[in-house]
């Protein structure tokens, strides 16, 4: 009798957890927001992360857990399972968990600060079902150049692809630690147009040849960075706190078509930084940006 109530509980949580996926695949497809999970072979692939290291047992948050290897179909972002024929395993998992019995610990890969499961889906699955905090598992980490975390969405991989290609073409990692993510995609050809522009003004100055990295290190030193100083000093960042200070840099010197080859000159750019966030930061832009966020129409 007690193996069939526990068996009976079981299958009301599945159905329940599955009842839930669907609402929630429901609202991300009206409101155009993705609760799929990322698929870490595409990630890999994109990032390029070659060597992985084991970090043994740890203690994970289950809300850091954003993708999977091969199942990232099978369950939503948030690992309620999307298919009838995962209810038998799921309730297996459910019943050991439920009756105390000792589970062996996922296996997981960590890119930043967000981690992938290898294998224990069911597990994790059954886990947040439970409103458990965290999981036992084994950890393999990937060193990446760019950040994953909780929030990344499948949409913004393109992004990091891009940002992790510029940043291994200008070296400003590794010259700088230069944090230079966008929320945009099309932005970091523009921010190596502008890095071109300054190498050819300083090989005209210098007579000489110069390294694409040595032109890059000057150009984060003597025109990104004092810029996006006064972007800060502008108070208009904090107004956007979903965007990044990269964004504001590429929207500011296109606003005013503003490509600096040489010398940052502040008390020429200021007028141009205080004209955008007047115009930018007005109540009525920050409502209908909020109104395109919450619509799906900008993502970010």
């Amino acid at each position: 009798m007690k193996d069939v109530t526990s068996g009976y509980n079981s299958d009301i949580a599945f159905s329940k957890a599955i009842s839930k996926a669907f609402i929630q695949e429901l609202k991300g497809l009206l409101l155009r927001r993705s609760k799929r999970l990322l698929p870490f072979d595409e990630v890999k692939e994109k990032l390029e992360l070659w060597y992985g290291k084991d970090l043994g047992i740890k203690s994970v948050p289950l809300d850091s857990i954003v993708g999977s290897q091969g199942r990232y179909r099978n369950f939503t972002r948030h690992f309620l399972p999307l298919e009838e024929n995962l209810r038998t395993r799921w309730k297996q998992i459910e019943t050991a968990v439920t009756s105390g019995k000792d589970l062996p610990p996922v296996e997981l890969y960590k890119v930043c600060n967000a981690y992938f499961v290898k294998d224990g889906h069911h597990r994790i699955s059954v886990a947040k079902a439970k409103n458990r905090y965290g999981i036992e598992a084994k950890v393999f980490e990937y060193d990446c150049d760019v950040s994953l975390d909780d929030k990344t969405e499948l949409e913004q991989i393109a992004i990091l692809e891009t940002y992790h290609r510029f940043l291994k073409q200008t070296g400003l990692k590794q010259a700088r630690n230069a944090d230079l993510h966008l929320t945009v995609l099309g932005g970091y050809p523009v921010l190596m147009e502008h890095i071109q522009r300054h190498k050819f003004y300083l090989e005209k100055n210098q007579d000489s040849r110069i390294s694409l990295h040595k032109a890059a290190v000057s150009w984060y030193d003597k025109i990104y960075s004092p810029m996006v100083d006064l972007i800060w000093k502008n108070r208009i960042i904090p107004l956007f706190p979903h965007r990044t200070e990269a964004d504001f840099y590429i929207w500011i010197t296109k606003y005013k078509q503003l490509v600096f080859q040489d010398v940052f000159e502040p008390e020429k750019t200021l007028p141009f930084i205080e004209s955008y966030a007047k115009i930018f930061s007005s109540p009525l832009r920050i409502i209908i940006g909020k109104i395109k966020k919450f619509l799906g129409i900008v993502k970010y």
